[in-house]
């Protein structure tokens, strides 16, 4: 399977010190999937405001970690959910990062 993230800025912005990549990994790792949660318990309260909210706090971890297949969909996510989600896909789109999400997870788990 291909690398689902790229450390290389993480890593450029850390100067070389391995421990600040690990930490920031393990910060990921411990944040992100409350605020993942937390997205979808906003989703079924139809707080679509709520949602694009959380979006907008996960959206820099996903650029740090250079999570490319993730980049634009929590953009999406957050407008739509900032605008109460006009074109009614929030819930399809959050499923779709539910599972991209997960795979992440999984692999950067594995990987440290």
């Amino acid at each position: 399977m291909d690398k689902l993230y790229n450390l290389d800025q993480l890593k450029e912005l850390s100067g070389g010190m391995e421990d600040f990549v690990k930490s920031m990994i393990d910060t990921f790792l411990e944040h992100t999937p409350n605020h993942v949660s937390e997205m979808n318990e906003a989703l079924n309260q139809e707080d679509h405001v709520q949602v694009g909210q959380i979006a907008h706090k996960i959206k820099p971890s996903i650029d740090l970690l250079g999570i490319e297949n993730m980049r634009d969909l929590v953009r999406q996510i957050e407008r739509n959910g900032k605008d109460n989600d006009p074109q009614g896909d929030l819930k399809e789109l959050v499923s779709e990062f539910n599972t991209k999400a997960e795979a992440v997870f999984e692999q950067i788990r594995a990987d440290f």
